[in-house]
Formats: C-alpha cells, structure tokens, sequence
C-alpha cells in the first residue's frame, strides 16, 4: 500500500490532515476476490468502494482474501469481495453525478436492470448495473439454503471511531453482537436509497460498516479486523483454524472500549443545495453535544444542536448531504 499524507483544506475554517493512496492503484476489476469454501455454509459479500473517496475497505478485502486463500479447506460457504463506484474511485471523488449509495429503490434498481447501460444517464447507475449483474443471482435467489450477508464497508471524514449501522432484526443483533462493535440503529429510516436497505429488503441480512476516517490506515486495519471477525461469526470458518485470530479480535475490541454499545438515532441535519454548510473544526464521532451548543454554519448563520446526546459523521468534506447526526445510547 501506497499513501503520502497531505493536508486538504475543506472550507475556509476546517482544513484535515489525511493520507491518500497512490494513483498507481488499479480498480479496474470489479471482483477483487472470490473464496469458496470445501463446505456449504453462508455467502458474504463485503462491498467497498460504493462511494469513490472510500477506497480503505478494498484493501481490507484483498487483505482477507490472501490470508484465507490457504484455509479453503477449512472454509464454509462463499466470500465475495466487490467494488462498488470504480469511475468515482479513479477520479477520487464521493460521487461523479449522483450518489451511488442513494439510487438503490426497487424501482430504479427495476429501471437500471431492464435500460441498456448505453442509455443510463449518469456513472452510477452503470456502475450499479454492473454490480447487479454480479449480485443478483446471489441475493435475489429464492432457492438459497444458506443466510446471505452484505457488509457495506465505509469511511467517514470525522477523526475518531468506528461502527455499524443495524436495523434491530433479532438476526442482525445476534451477528452483529459477535463483533463488539457499537451498534446504531434508526439511522437506516434517515438514509434512503441505501443499499443496506435495500439487501435487508430482499430478505437477506445487510449492515454498514463504517470503519473509521477516510483513507487512514486505521480505517483498513479496523475493516480487515471487522470482516475477519464476521466471518468467523457467521460460521464460515473456526476461530481456532486461524493462527492470529486472537490478536485481531483483541485489536477490534480496543478500538471500541470506550465507545457506547447500542446507539439509536435522534437527529440527522440535512444539507440542501447552496446551503454552503461548514461543520466548526474539532469534533469527533461519539463527541458529547448538548441541545443550543453550536455545531456548524451555513449561509443563514449559526447551526445549534437540537438535542443532547453524541454527534456522529460530522462532515469535513465538500460532497454529502448530511452534514451530522446526533443518537443517544439506547438498551
């Protein structure tokens, strides 16, 4: 891996130091691996890349992959590894006309399967007609014996923490538990379009995993723990059939010792077009804020928080339109 740290200035009052990956990566191909096990067990396919500043988790995968690639023997079921936006990740932009993990509803999905991708408008939905090509035959297979599991890999450009993004089905907790990773809930009803959504929707189990600052190498390291510890959860392989797994459980366990559990959603702030949002320098996921405390501007003035509890995904970056969340901690 290729990184130069930089520092990038996001607004007149925010600048954040950040490493970036080399040019000389290559996200041509889609699949960057494909593990099947000696026995039937569950898929899981791990997704990252679906927005294209978010490139941590592809590594994470490729580093799965070739450490597994010797214990097929010992493997269960299939994992697949993919990636989701490759024009947005070559041009290192969120997005090139429309964001990609917000076009994903049943009847623009039904619209970009049936349109040739000549005639699709933007580069999203070519790259989502592309991915549908390689998931559909899994997630939509009715004669599926086994559970299928989407983990949607991300980044966030906020310092500090990690965690998923759940509903509250009983099946997602069980799993999710497992990871020790805190929870949060409620979110996914503010996120529409979402592909975690939409794979819940089919009736498959799916859940986003945000692992930490874009492009940090802690952001990878948490990823590679994070997808090595699910798979483990959801019985594709035996903890003791890896030699270290230990240590990266141990790892996982200590990035988030200090974090809240279970988080449910209060309050999203929602960005509109011309809004000119600027987030004030400083905070970080799970920062405590209180109801009237100051958070952000745009072109109207002062940005208050309107309610108590922890802020969560500030935004320190020019493209999104959510430009923070508040939760609380919840059973």
């Amino acid at each position: 891996m290729i990184r130069t740290k930089t520092t990038k200035k996001i607004n007149d009052n925010v600048e954040i130091k950040e490493e970036t990956y080399s040019p000389e990566i290559d996200y041509s191909d889609r699949i960057i691996g494909d593990l099947n096990g000696a026995e039937a067990g569950p898929t899981v396919i791990a997704l990252a890349g679906i927005h294209g500043n978010e490139p941590t988790g592809i590594e994470a995968i490729r580093h799965i992959i070739e450490k597994l690639e010797s214990k097929k023997g010992a493997f269960k079921g299939r994992f697949l590894g993919l990636i989701g936006n490759i024009e947005a990740l070559q041009q290192r932009k969120r997005f090139i006309d429309e964001d990609m993990n917000r076009i994903w509803f049943t009847s623009i999905l039904d619209k970009i399967r049936r349109t040739p991708i000549s005639e699709l408008k933007t580069a999203e939905r070519r790259e989502t007609k592309k991915l549908l090509e390689i998931i559909d035959p899994i997630i939509l297979n009715e004669d599926q014996e086994q559970p299928v599991i989407l983990v949607d890999l991300h980044s966030f450009s906020a310092e500090s923490g990690l965690f998923v993004i759940s509903t509250r089905d009983e099946e997602n907790i069980e799993l999710l538990a497992q990871l020790r990773v805190p929870l949060i809930f409620g979110i996914e009803k503010a996120l529409h379009g979402t592909a975690l959504k939409y794979i819940q929707n089919t009736g498959n189990i799916g859940f986003a995993f945000e692992t930490g600052q874009h492009f940090s190498e802690n952001a990878e390291d948490n990823a590679s723990a994070g997808i090595l510890c699910l798979l483990v959860a959801a019985g594709c392989i035996s903890a003791s059939s890896i030699e270290d797994f230990t240590r990266y459980y141990d790892y996982l366990s200590k990035q988030t010792q200090t974090l809240p559990h279970k988080v449910e959603f209060l309050y999203k702030h929602i960005i509109e077009p011309e809004d000119n949002f600027e987030m004030r320098p400083g905070f970080k996921n799970f920062d405590k804020v209180e109801k009237g405390q100051w958070l952000a501007n745009d072109r109207h003035g002062k940005i208050l928080a309107q309610r108590d509890g922890f802020i969560l995904m500030p935004l320190y970056q020019q493209q999104g339109e959510d430009g923070f969340f508040i939760v609380e901690e919840s059973e």
